[in-house]
């Protein structure tokens, strides 16, 4: 199950600023992708905020598509994931984050 979930991570484009890109990429292993995401094909993006010490302070979901019920639920069980996930180290802050499911 985890290798499944890491092959649909590898396929999924995480966008960031390119000096945080290797800090981002320590999510993979722990990411869960749930279910609905996949299969709607989802595409989010997400506005991260950190504190000064560079922990997540909050994450919001500043756009879905497809835009439905059910494409807002994964968005928001995915940023919760993202969010339990957030890597030490990154320190820019707000970026925004675009998890891409629409080519898988």
């Amino acid at each position: 199950m985890r290798f499944l979930m890491t092959t649909l991570l590898v396929l999924c484009s995480v966008s960031a600023h390119a000096r945080q890109a290797t800090s981002l990429d320590q999510i993979d292993g722990c990411l869960v992708l749930p279910v609905a995401a996949v299969d709607i094909h989802l595409k989010a993006t997400f506005e991260v905020t950190l504190d000064k010490t560079g922990k997540l302070k909050w994450i919001t979901v500043a756009s879905y598509e497809p835009h439905s019920e059910a494409a807002a639920k994964a968005a928001l069980l995915l940023s919760k994931s993202v969010e339990r996930c957030w890597p030490p180290g990154v320190k820019t802050s707000p970026m925004r984050i675009t998890v891409d499911l629409s080519k898988i």
